[in-house]
């Protein structure tokens, strides 16, 4: 199991939103479910389609995409043929199945993001203090029987940055943190799901979140609701 250097110093609690209450019961209850790159890959709706996630390009016919013109050592490559293309870094030959939560950090203004990320991922959410991110991580690692690693996401506007752990800075506002799961192929969008035995106990009870910003400016938001309340 490997992680980013001070994870746990800048984060004080992880926080993970689903669309519907059957999802965020049915995490509490332990049935944990990790995704592949491709799958974001293909995915349009804002927020989660990602069409450079892990990757530096990919373009698909069947969603209407011109194909680009590749070239290699000043020749064309013939792609008249391919339904789709992905340009992918050369260090990272596999993917891994990953899982994606949000940083609530001290100083890292993601209670400015909270009702953007309440519209475009959903308004049930549970939320992993930083202390038992390493707890949750073993309990990912004993479900999988795989390596798990985990880590801040970062982000960047250069297209050849793009990787597993680096995104555009488009995506900057939602201050994400990634576990992933052993290795899959590129093309893999088979998702992964795993029972996670006594999940719930490392989970924070909370109906209500409350964030203050450094301002002093506080945030309320409860579960179902997409309503922000300031004081």
């Amino acid at each position: 199991m490997t992680s980013t250097a001070d994870n746990s110093q800048q984060a004080v609690a992880l926080i993970k939103f689903f669309s519907e209450e059957k999802h965020y019961l049915a995490f509490k209850d332990g049935c944990s479910f990790f995704r592949t790159p491709h799958y974001f890959r293909k995915r349009e709706d804002v927020g989660r389609g990602d069409r450079s996630e892990s990757c530096l390009g990919y373009w698909d016919t069947e969603r209407g995409d011109q194909m680009p013109n590749l070239v290699r050592n000043g020749e064309p490559i013939d792609i008249e043929n391919a339904k789709s293309v992905l340009i992918y870094p050369a260090h990272e030959q596999q993917d891994s199945w990953l899982q994606s939560w949000c940083v609530i950090g001290p100083h890292n203004e993601f209670e400015q993001s909270l009702e953007r990320m309440l519209e475009e991922f959903g308004t049930y959410f549970v939320v992993l203090p930083a202390k038992h991110i390493i707890t949750y991580a073993n309990l990912v690692g004993q479900a999988s029987g795989d390596k798990v690693r985990y880590g801040l996401v970062q982000y960047s506007d250069n297209p050849l940055d793009r990787s597993l752990t680096v995104k555009d800075s488009k995506f900057s506002y939602q201050k994400e943190f990634r576990f992933y799961v052993g290795q899959c192929e590129k093309d893999e969008i088979q998702d992964k799901e795993l029972r996670l035995q006594g999940v719930n106990n490392v989970l924070l009870e909370a109906g209500t979140l409350k964030l203050e910003s450094p301002s002093g400016v506080v945030r309320y938001c409860s579960q179902g609701r997409k309503e922000v309340v300031l004081a």
